[in-house]
């Protein structure tokens, strides 16, 4: 993994984090500026800006959407899809099923890249403190993790990869 790219660092991503990310990008640049090009022809109807809280509500939206192109435009560019690593031990990529040592807790999270992050569905950021306690982590490891809510003790139970999705067979 090259952290460099350009003088600039990095983004690491899954490879399903980066089609995400590339998928938002492209529905924003093409049916978010229609709808929002619609949208500020309809309110410019109405009146000038001077006149126009709607038309003025419209013009920020707008900037917030080309804001949310640019950001991503610039995590795209910096983004390194990351491979799990292929020797059983926790990478970006990998699921993690742990034990929770005091409550006996299972769970499973995915370790992702930080921008991929979405704790309700159980992806955890490598930059978040149970994510970096883990990577490199194999079955068997024990591991205290100090979060914001207390001091955590896991097991490493498994970890796996995202099984290959199968190839679909060609017409004969």
């Amino acid at each position: 993994m090259n952290p460099e790219h350009g003088g600039r660092r990095a983004l690491f991503v899954t490879a399903g984090g980066y089609e995400q990310l590339a998928a938002e990008l492209e529905r924003l640049r093409t049916n978010g500026r229609v709808e929002m090009s619609e949208q500020l022809r309809e309110a410019r109807e109405d009146g000038p800006l001077a006149n126009n809280p709607a038309l003025y509500e419209l013009l920020e939206e707008q900037a917030q959407l080309e804001r949310r192109i640019a950001i991503l435009e610039g995590q795209l560019a910096a983004a390194e899809i990351v491979v799990p690593a292929a020797d059983g031990a926790a990478s970006i990529g990998s699921f993690v099923r742990v034990r929770d040592g005091q409550a006996g807790h299972l769970a499973e999270y995915e370790l992702v890249g930080p921008v991929e992050a979405d704790i309700a569905k159980g992806r955890v950021s490598v930059d978040a403190p149970v994510g970096r306690a883990l990577v490199g982590q194999g079955p068997g490891a024990v591991v205290d993790v100090q979060t914001p809510s207390g001091k955590l003790g896991l097991t490493v139970l498994s970890v796996r990869t995202r099984e290959p999705q199968p190839r679909p067979m060609e017409a004969a």
